[in-house]
C-alpha cells in the first residue's frame, strides 16, 4: 500500500472516530481564545462610541444649541463616512493583512475621538465624527473575519460572537460613563465622556502591533508559509489538524485563483448562482440588522424617553443603561446556543426578529397610550431581543459563509450596506417621529421587522458546524447546482501540487503529483471536524 493511501486510511479512521457520538468537541487551544478577545477590543470601540454619544448628545445639544437636524446629521455622519472606510478595509485587509488593518482603523478612531472631545464648534465635532466613521468602517468587518479565520468550525459561532459581546460591553460602558460623568459641570462633562473613548483604540493598536499574529489564510495567500505554520501550530489541536487546515486553505486558493484572480469586484457584483445565493443571505442580514431600529434606539434612547415624558436626566441615562444590561445579559445566553446541537443560527435569528417586532410594537403602543412604563419596557425588551440573534449572527454569517477570495470584499460590501442602513435611519428618525408621532415611527419599524422575519424564514439556511471551505458545496446543494461549475473540477484539483502555490497564490502543475495528503483529498477538513459529534459534511 502506498504512503498516500496509508494517509487516506488514517484520515478515514479519524473521520469515523470524530463522528462517534460519545466524543464531545475538543476545545481549541487557549491561544485562540486569547486572540479572539484581543480582536474584539476593536468592536468595543464602536460600542463605547454608541453608548457614550447617546448621553453626550443631551449636553452637546444644550452647550452648542443644536437643532434636531444637526443632531441627526452628527449622529449619522459616522455611518455615512464608514461606507468608504468599509471599502478601503477590503483592499487593506487583502494587501497588508488583518492585524495591520486593525491598527490603521484604531489610529483613525483615536484621532477622531480626541478631536470631538476638544471641539468648540459644530464643524470640529463633525470632522472628529467623520474620522471615527473611517475607523469604524475599516475595523468593523475585520475583527469577526480575523476570529472566524483562526477558529475551528464547531466553536466559530461562539468565538465570533465575542465581537458582538464586545460591542455590547462597549455600549454598556458608554452608558455607565454617561451616568458617572454627568455630575461634572455641564460645560465639560461631555468632553470627558468623549475623551475616554480614546483609550480602547490605543489598546487595540498595541495588541495589533505586539500581540496578534495574522491569520493562516492570509499568510498562505501571500506565500508566507513558515509564518503560517507557526500560527497553525498555536491554533490547531493536533499535528494532523495542522496538515488538514493547511491543505484545505491551499486547495481553496488553488480552486479560486485559477478562475477569479483577475476578477476583483466583478465576482461580487456579477455573482455566479452559488455566490448569489450566499449574498442573498449575508447582505440582507447586514441590512436588516440596522433597519430593525437598533441604532436609533441605542443613540436616541434618552431623547426618546424625554419625548415619552421622562424629564429627569438621571432617570433617562439610568434606564438607558438598564437597556444596555439587558442587551449584554441576553447575549451571554445566546453565545451558548449558537453552536448548540438543538439550536443554531437559523432558529435564533427567527426568534430574534419575531421578538424585535414585538418590542417595537410595544414601544409604539406605549407612545400611543401615553404609557411611559410600556415604552420603557419595550425599549429594554427590544435590546434583549436584538442580542438573541440579529446582533451576534450578522457578522458571524458574513465571516463564515463567503469563500476565501471574496470574503474580505463580501464583508466590506455587507459592512457598507449595514452602515448605510444605519445612517439613513438615524438621519430621518427624529424628524419622522415629529412628523407622524413616535407611535407611528415605531409602528414603521415593526413592519420592517415583520418583513425581516419572513425573508429569513424563506432564505436563511443553517450553517453551524460547517468549515469555511465547505460552504460553497453546501450552498450549491441548496440551489441544485454543482460547486465546481465555473471552477476547477474535482479531478483537476487532484493533479495540482498544493505546495507549489507562489506568493500570489497562483498554481503551477507538476505532472501527475498529488497533494501532500493524497490524491483522493483525504485530508479535506470539510469532512473532518475533530472531536465534533454533530458536524455535518
Amino acid at each position: 500500500m502506498s504512503d498516500s493511501a496509508g494517509r487516506s486510511n488514517s484520515v478515514s479512521e479519524m473521520k469515523t472516530e470524530a463522528s462517534t457520538p460519545a466524543h464531545a468537541p475538543i476545545p481549541p487551544p487557549r491561544f485562540v481564545y486569547q486572540m479572539a478577545l484581543c480582536a474584539c477590543v476593536n468592536s468595543a470601540l464602536l460600542g463605547y462610541d454608541t453608548g457614550v454619544l447617546s448621553g453626550a448628545l443631551l449636553y452637546l445639544r444644550d452647550a452648542m444649541d443644536l437643532s434636531t437636524q444637526q443632531i441627526e446629521l452628527l449622529t449619522s455622519s459616522m455611518n455615512y463616512i464608514a461606507i468608504p472606510g468599509c471599502f478601503l478595509a477590503g483592499y487593506i485587509a487583502d494587501a497588508i493583512g488583518r492585524t495591520r488593518t486593525l491598527f490603521a482603523a484604531s489610529l483613525t478612531f483615536l484621532v477622531g475621538a480626541l478631536l470631538m472631545a476638544g471641539a468648540n464648534d459644530y464643524g470640529t465635532l463633525f470632522l472628529g465624527r467623520s474620522l471615527i466613521g473611517v475607523g469604524v468602517g475599516c475595523g468593523l468587518a475585520i475583527d469577526p473575519l480575523y476570529i472566524a479565520e483562526i477558529s475551528p468550525p464547531e466553536f466559530r459561532g461562539k468565538l465570533t460572537s465575542y465581537s458582538e459581546t464586545a460591542i455590547n460591553i462597549g455600549i454598556l460602558s458608554g452608558y455607565v460613563s454617561n451616568v458617572a460623568f454627568m455630575w461634572l459641570p455641564k460645560e465639560y462633562n461631555w468632553r470627558v465622556m468623549l475623551a475616554v473613548g480614546a483609550i480602547p483604540p490605543f489598546i487595540m493598536m498595541v495588541l495589533a502591533t505586539f500581540v496578534m499574529p495574522d491569520t493562516p489564510r492570509f499568510l498562505i495567500s501571500k506565500g508566507k508559509y513558515e509564518e503560517a505554520d507557526a500560527v497553525l501550530k498555536r491554533i490547531a489541536r493536533s499535528e494532523e489538524e495542522v496538515k488538514l487546515i493547511k491543505h484545505d486553505i491551499k486547495e481553496s486558493i488553488a480552486q479560486e485563483k485559477n478562475t477569479t484572480s483577475k476578477e476583483g469586484w466583478k465576482r461580487i457584483l456579477c455573482p455566479d448562482p452559488i455566490l448569489k445565493r450566499m449574498l442573498m443571505v449575508t447582505l440582507m442580514i447586514s441590512v436588516l440588522q440596522q433597519l430593525c431600529g437598533v441604532d436609533v434606539i441605542l443613540y436616541y434612547a434618552p431623547i426618546i424617553m424625554e419625548q415619552g415624558g421622562i424629564e429627569d436626566r438621571l432617570a433617562q441615562l439610568g434606564l438607558t443603561a438598564l437597556a444596555g444590561v439587558a442587551k449584554v445579559g441576553v447575549l451571554f445566553i445566546t453565545m451558548h446556543y449558537l453552536d448548540h446541537k438543538s439550536m443554531g443560527r437559523r432558529p435564533l435569528m427567527l426568534l430574534s426578529y419575531s421578538t424585535l417586532a414585538l418590542g417595537t410594537a410595544i414601544i409604539s403602543l406605549g407612545f400611543g397610550l401615553d404609557s411611559v412604563g410600556a415604552s420603557v419596557f419595550g425599549i429594554i425588551f427590544f435590546c434583549g431581543a436584538f442580542s438573541i440573534g440579529a446582533g451576534p449572527i450578522c457578522w458571524l454569517m458574513n465571516s463564515e459563509v463567503l469563500p476565501l477570495p471574496v470574503r474580505a470584499r463580501g464583508m466590506t460590501l455587507g459592512c457598507s450596506l449595514n452602515r448605510l442602513a444605519s445612517a439613513v435611519l438615524q438621519t430621518v428618525f427624529l424628524s419622522l417621529a415629529e412628523a407622524i408621532t413616535p407611535a407611528g415611527a415605531f409602528l414603521f419599524l415593526t413592519l420592517i421587522n415583520v418583513f425581516g422575519f419572513v425573508y429569513l424564514y424563506f432564505y436563511m439556511p443553517e450553517t453551524k458546524n460547517k468549515t469555511l471551505e465547505e460552504m460553497t458545496n453546501y450552498f450549491a446543494s441548496l440551489i441544485g447546482v454543482k460547486a465546481a461549475e465555473g471552477r476547477i473540477e474535482e479531478g483537476d484539483v487532484n493533479s495540482i501540487n498544493l505546495d507549489q502555490l507562489d506568493a500570489k497564490g497562483v498554481v503551477s502543475k507538476v505532472g501527475q503529483e498529488n497533494s501532500e495528503l493524497g490524491g483522493d483529498r483525504a485530508g479535506n477538513m470539510a469532512d473532518v471536524d475533530l472531536g465534533n459529534s454533530g458536524a455535518s459534511a
